[in-house]
């Protein structure tokens, strides 16, 4: 028996959908993500946390789950909407429907949804704060939009990764987790690194003293800017230690730096997101998941302490920074995801200059 979904925000806007998953209303900040496939590693991303993604995907979970995708133990998301959810996938490598995987962590999901009308709306106005539920009128929706606890600010999602950690080959790389996500891992597996993860709440001099060839700093949810005790943190930890920042990771070294963050309209949330690095003649496809991104700054800026801090990468469609490298630090970082779970491999080769650093840095010792 299908039932009615609302889904309303604090202005009155609303938007419905049918579901026959019982559910009980949830807050979170709506989003689009334009990926046509790459579900379960989306779902169990802890980037997501407190976020009710919008797929504007025809489809969802045509293909089923397998853990072999997860990004995280479990799903991260508030809630799912869409167009439809598939109740019997076809492939030889799922274990269950992704729609028994939401409800059996009781994460409200519904199809219905007219997900171009939604799309152009935050494109339009910018992603908000929108309430979920079934049998509610819209006005307990509103108050509950009125009074829910706003991503911005919120590190609910320190920690929140639940890595698989690899055994140790050529030496060991500290994680700073920050939600990070299991394909980071994997890569930096297959690189022969020893992965090991470090809470946000250790010491730089702690970190230094755990004999790492050098620091990832992840992806996570969430504002950048209320991560002070983290920024601080980074920034003793720049040109002791090579390091390497993805996704919310890129804007904590940015800020560690003294460049500032800026909130994005409606974020980049997809998997074919065009990106120019410089010197390499041609555009990265990748894989994108931030509300935030790196404020412009001058070309020649020269950082009293830690050297020329340089834009290196820029995202084609809005042109918004997606990279600062500062090599006379042996640091730099990227926006996009080059680990690309999900999302095409273009970006495995930014993991290069990180290697290229920990053997330098190794040598000089």
């Amino acid at each position: 028996m299908y039932k009615k979904t609302l889904l309303v925000n604090q202005n009155g806007d609303e938007f419905i959908g049918w579901s026959d998953n019982e559910f009980n209303p949830t807050t979170g900040e709506l989003i689009f993500n334009t990926a046509m496939t790459g579900f379960v590693e989306i779902l169990s991303d802890p980037s997501y946390i407190n976020q009710i993604i919008t797929f504007t995907s025809s489809h969802v979970g045509n293909y089923g789950m397998s853990q072999d995708d997860y990004e995280s133990n479990e799903p991260k998301i508030e809630a799912a909407i869409g167009n439809s959810f598939t109740y019997d996938p076809s492939s030889w490598r799922s274990e269950k429907s992704v729609t028994s995987w939401l409800k059996e962590y009781e994460i409200p999901f519904s199809g219905g949804f007219d997900v171009r009308s939604i799309t152009k709306h935050l494109r339009d106005c910018g992603s908000s704060m929108f309430a979920i539920g079934q049998e509610i009128d819209k006005d307990s929706l509103v108050n509950l939009v009125m009074n829910a606890r706003d991503i911005i600010g919120d590190n609910s999602a320190l920690t929140a990764g639940s890595l698989n950690l690899g055994d140790d080959t050529v030496g060991k790389v500290g994680i700073l987790d920050l939600g990070a996500k299991q394909s980071i891992v994997n890569v930096l597996n297959k690189l022969n690194f020893q992965t090991v993860a470090i809470s946000p709440k250790e010491s730089a001099e702690n970190i230094l003293s755990m004999n790492l060839k050098g620091i990832l700093i992840s992806n996570g949810p969430g504002d950048p800017r209320s991560l002070e005790g983290v920024i601080d943190t980074v920034q003793k930890l720049i040109g002791n230690i090579p390091i390497f920042g993805i996704c919310l990771g890129h804007q904590i070294l940015s800020l560690a730096c003294g460049l500032n963050v800026k909130k994005l309209e409606f974020g980049h949330h997809g998997s074919n997101h065009p990106v120019e690095i410089k010197g390499i003649k041609k555009a990265l496809i990748t894989a994108q998941n931030h509300g935030f991104a790196v404020d412009d700054f001058e070309a020649d800026l020269v950082h009293e302490k830690f050297g020329r801090i340089e834009s290196y990468a820029s995202n084609l469609n809005d042109g918004s920074n997606e990279g600062i490298s500062i090599w006379e630090s042996m640091a730099y970082s990227v926006q996009f995801h080059p680990e690309s779970g999900p999302g095409t491999s273009d970006g495995l080769q930014i993991f290069d200059p990180f290697v290229k650093l920990m053997e330098s840095n190794y040598a000089k010792k």
